[in-house]
């Protein structure tokens, strides 16, 4: 009598650790796939106050912005991953070299225009209070950062 009470306690624990473990590994695997949407995309409209249509309009230009920024930080990683494999290339002469880093420096300063059109565009669509607040925001990633610095961390 005492040993059928005690199997069926070690009966119910084991369906409970393996209902358990079921749930757990649903919740692990059932997770949406694709990129993780871009930190702060979300956080400046509602910082700045913006609503209605304006609001959707600000998301898809944030939405394109940071499109074209991935694509075009990943060619910059990509000439200058080529601009370094020349240290021990003796047969690449300067003319290449100096070619690279101006493809590196243009790439930076279309980087730079794109930028600074798309926070231009963000502005048009606010008030004159959201725009205060817009330059305060941008003022201060840049002070904290610099033009060149490391991006703010992302959340």
């Amino acid at each position: 009598m005492k040993s059928t009470r005690f199997y069926k306690i070690i009966i119910a624990v084991l369906v409970i650790i393996n209902v358990t473990t079921l749930v757990f590994l649903w919740m692990t695997f059932n997770r949406p796939m694709g990129p993780p949407p871009h930190p702060g995309r979300l956080d400046l409209v509602d910082k700045i106050g913006v609503e209605g249509e304006n609001r959707a309009k600000i998301i898809e230009l944030q939405d394109q912005h940071f499109k074209t920024k991935d694509s075009l930080i990943s060619k910059g990683r990509d000439l200058h991953e080529r601009l370094y494999r020349f240290f021990n290339n003796s047969e690449k002469d300067s003319a290449d070299i100096t070619q690279l880093i101006d493809q590196i420096v243009e790439n930076q300063r279309e980087t730079e225009q794109m930028t600074f059109d798309h926070f231009k565009a963000i502005s048009e669509l606010c008030t004159a209070e959201q725009r205060k607040l817009l330059d305060e925001i941008i003022h201060n990633v840049f002070s904290r950062h610099g033009p060149g610095g490391p991006p703010p961390p992302r959340k």
